[in-house]
């Protein structure tokens, strides 16, 4: 990789774990499923123009929505809002590839290989030896939520394999258009005091809610998206494995979150699983 795709790499990852510190930010001024739906209107607002229909995939389309925007997003904000802290959830949340890993096995029928499976069990660990953390035990209603959100965002990818190519921007832009209506729907069913906190949300949750639609959406999913089209996954896979590293660094430093040697112990267990269930050799191909 350029210096300068190596720059962008970690721009991305560094953005990415920011946005954890943001939807904290975010979530304290706004109900969180209004907050979502509000991130995914504002996020289809922007990319209207690449709202073209897709032919034949848009149901496809619309579950990778409840999924990896609904589900996914609704579960991650609520499970931070209820959890209070960010570095359990920056680490949990990367369950997301091993239960990709698993879905993809039992779903698509794909083969995999008992090293990756070991990577599984690792990250799994990790996050069980996370839950044992005092700090963590009384985040665990979030925790868990962010379990969930995890999962939902997996069988989003896997739906994601049946889908023909589709740019970015349009992935994007389809699932804020599809996310926004039930996400502020169920928002104005089960939450309270949207218009008034919309109405004196200051300055900081302005700019969270900015960074989230235009830093996330924008620059880290389109420079990602960018960086694929000229590398292998495996190529990227180390950077994007930052990402829980900043998240966590930024909560310590923002936020004043203390990590225990437990806590350190369950997030190198869970990265480091995850970066076995990518880097482990794959089956091989039956001939």
């Amino acid at each position: 990789m350029t210096p300068q795709h190596i720059s962008l790499a970690i721009l991305v990852n560094v953005i990415w774990g920011a946005s954890f510190i943001a939807a904290k930010i975010g979530i304290g001024q706004l109900p969180p499923l209004f907050f979502t739906g509000l991130r995914f209107f504002l996020t289809a607002l922007i990319l209207v123009f690449a709202l073209r229909p897709l032919r034949g995939q848009m149901r496809h389309m619309f579950g990778i929505a409840m999924t990896m925007g609904v589900a996914h997003f609704a579960f991650l904000y609520l499970g931070i809002k209820l959890a209070g802290g960010v570095s359990a959830v920056a680490v949990t949340v990367q369950l997301i590839a091993p239960f990709s890993l698993l879905l993809a096995v039992v779903v698509l029928k794909e083969q995999t290989s008992p090293g990756r499976l070991i990577g599984v069990a690792v990250a799994f660990g990790g996050v069980i030896v996370l839950g044992f953390d005092p700090v963590v035990l009384d985040q665990i209603n979030g925790v868990l939520l962010v379990v969930i959100s995890a999962f939902s965002a997996a069988i989003g990818l896997v739906l994601m394999r049946l889908l023909r190519p589709v740019g970015v921007y349009a992935m994007q832009g389809w699932t804020g258009a599809m996310s926004a209506p039930p996400l502020l729907l169920l928002s104005f069913l089960i939450e309270d005091g949207q218009i008034d906190a919309l109405m004196n949300i200051d300055l900081h949750g302005l700019g969270a809610l900015a960074f989230i639609v235009l830093g996330t959406t924008v620059v880290a999913h389109g420079g990602w998206y960018y960086l694929l089209r000229l590398y292998p996954v495996s190529t990227l896979t180390p950077y994007g494995l930052l990402a829980p590293v900043f998240g966590v660094c930024f909560a310590v430093l923002i936020f004043d979150e203390t990590l225990s040697i437990r806590f350190l112990v369950g997030a190198m267990m869970t990265v480091t699983g995850v970066a076995i269930t990518h880097f482990a050799k794959k089956p091989a191909t039956p001939t």
